[in-house]
């Protein structure tokens, strides 16, 4: 299971690279709102992919 998630952080962390790069890319050929699309696209990815590899602490119940 922790392999799956390490898979698919990663994934999340690579999908958010293209998103920002395409974000990017749309605000050099001024389209405003694909820009700002993308770039909310690629923080939302990369901040699900840091709170999956996030370490939680266990709770002393």
């Amino acid at each position: 299971m922790s392999k799956a998630v390490d898979v698919l952080s990663v994934l999340l962390l690579v999908l958010a690279v293209v998103a920002f790069v395409a974000g990017i890319y749309a605000l050099g050929n001024r389209e405003d709102v694909r820009a700002l699309y993308f770039l909310i696209v690629g923080a939302l990815c990369l901040r699900s992919s840091t709170e999956m590899l996030r370490p939680r602490s266990r709770s002393r119940g």
